[in-house]
């Protein structure tokens, strides 16, 4: 699905990120069913990891190498700055499930794992990724308002 979006000049695998996804979908459903912390804690790190540290480290990732050569399935280079964005927003929303399941609140854990799994089953599926639309409104607010602000003396430009 071809859209603009903000280069960070990274490039990743689409069908990789297609099969994390995936397996983030099935996670977050059982870790839903289960109301388990330990599950979403999982998440948490995995999310940590791709979003913010080495995402070498990450068992999704790794798993999802292994089945695209696996299957020998087409590599696709797709710019990771809306993917590692998104990943940000899973850790963030994986985070409040962890303390949700802990403290037993249900609503809670099936509202946050019903819009994980949604989000990473459109990913998945579609090739659709939310965080990257939402990152690509971010860079254009952050664009708009440097035009507004005079970064070299802090004030509004008029």
């Amino acid at each position: 699905m071809a859209h603009t979006c903000p280069i960070e000049g990274t490039q990743i695998n689409e069908p990789t990120v297609r099969v994390v996804a995936f397996l983030i979908a099935i996670t977050a459903a059982v870790g839903v069913w289960f109301q388990s912390p330990v599950i979403f804690l999982f998440l948490v790190f995995d999310f940590y990891v791709r979003g913010f540290y080495k995402k070498e480290w990450s068992l999704f990732r790794s798993i999802g190498i292994r089945t695209i050569n696996v299957f020998d399935v087409k590599e696709k280079l797709i710019d990771a700055g809306g993917k590692k964005f998104a990943a940000k927003i899973g850790f963030i929303i994986s985070a409040l499930l962890t303390v949700s399941s802990a403290f037993q609140l249900s609503l809670a854990v099936i509202s946050l794992g019903g819009i994980l799994v949604l989000f990473a089953t459109l990913e998945s599926a579609l090739a659709y990724c939310v965080g990257c639309k939402v990152y690509t409104l971010y860079n254009r607010l952050l664009f708009k308002l440097s035009f507004l602000i005079d970064n070299t003396k802090g004030t509004v430009v008029k």
